[in-house]
């Protein structure tokens, strides 16, 4: 229940990225909220009337089911060049120097079509505003 809405969705678009060809997450307040936020507010009224049978049947076994703790995930880097590799950022100093990479990063990719949403780029934009507000200045105009 701590996932947003978003992040449901995004998690779900990613398991088709390794061969998933369904991924679901029970209905629940969350996913109301957003449908109201969206204003989609009937479809959450229609949707809180018939929960019982979008979550999962009591009882209902897995064919595998895989725990995550969250705070044992450490943040990547992708790239450069592609998207295949993909490097802890506590590493990409060291791995850019040994594989003859550019060090200085000119602009960069939040997100991707799968694993971004609204929330990401509202949260990455209000790390650029709070650097504007700090008098910081880019390097690289929006591209």
């Amino acid at each position: 229940h701590s996932l947003s809405c978003t992040g449901m969705g995004t998690i779900c678009n990613m398991g088709a990225e390794i061969g998933a060809t369904t991924s679901i997450f029970p209905y629940n307040e969350r996913m109301a909220r957003y449908l109201h936020a969206t204003d989609r507010g009937e479809i959450a009224k229609v949707a809180d009337q018939y929960k019982n049978l979008l979550e999962s049947d009591e009882g209902a076994e897995y064919d595998e089911v895989i725990e995550i703790n969250l705070s044992e995930l450490k943040p990547l880097i992708n790239g450069p060049f592609t998207p295949d590799l993909c490097t802890p950022v506590s590493e990409i100093g060291d791995r850019a120097e040994k594989e003859g990479w550019p060090t200085e990063v000119k602009v960069g990719l939040i997100g991707s079509c799968t694993n971004s949403s609204y929330e990401d780029m509202t949260r990455s934009a209000s790390i650029a505003r709070q650097a504007q507000e700090k008098g910081l200045k880019f390097k690289s105009l929006f591209t």
